[in-house]
């Protein structure tokens, strides 16, 4: 199924481990918060996914946190773009490096490196999420992308499974930083 919504996306990326750019050579991201504005519970240089980062930011991000999880000597690979990506092989945690990289030592030693979200995106820390998550999907909406709401919950409407028309991340990215703007409404 494709998957149209970005933070979906995000939340899969930061949770499954998808690499970032690679190599030592790469820049990292620059972010706009401050180390003093760090999110609660986060370390201070933990990069933040910020509602107009794209997918290929976050794997930019990402690759600190590749580069501990490696050391630590999770498995991973090198993907054709030449940026480091966990193994995710079998469903144990010997084996597959997203189950491995949630065990307590390796966060311990890795997890202050993981991007998090900033705190407009954050469901737990943005009182305003709802309405900006009905924003979102109503932006989506106007926008051609085939969304419905019931019982108060956005899902994908009849054409999702049956349309091969591709993700566009461009209108995504516009309407969640249109949305999630850290303002009501």
């Amino acid at each position: 199924m494709r998957t149209r919504t970005l933070l979906t996306v995000t939340t899969v990326l930061l949770l499954a481990g998808c690499s970032g750019p690679g190599a030592e050579s790469v820049p990292e991201v620059a972010s706009l918060r401050t180390a003093s504005a760090a999110p609660t519970g986060t370390t201070a240089g933990a990069p933040v996914i910020r509602p107009d980062s794209t997918s290929a930011d976050v794997r930019r991000m990402q690759q600190p946190w590749m580069r501990c999880l490696k050391e630590q000597g999770l498995p991973t690979t090198t993907t054709e773009d030449g940026l480091l990506d966990l193994t995710a092989t079998g469903n144990t945690k010997e084996t597959n490096g997203r189950i491995m990289s949630a065990q307590p030592e390796i966060e311990k030693a890795c997890g202050g490196l993981r991007p998090v979200l900033a705190p407009e995106l954050d469901e737990d820390r943005n009182p305003y999420w709802a309405d900006d998550n009905d924003d979102y999907h109503e932006c989506l909406v106007e926008a051609g992308l085939d969304y419905v709401k019931k019982n108060g919950e956005w899902e994908p409407g009849p054409s999702w499974y049956t349309d091969s028309q591709a993700p566009d991340e461009a209108t995504e990215l516009g309407c969640q930083a249109k949305a999630f703007d850290g303002r009501k409404g």
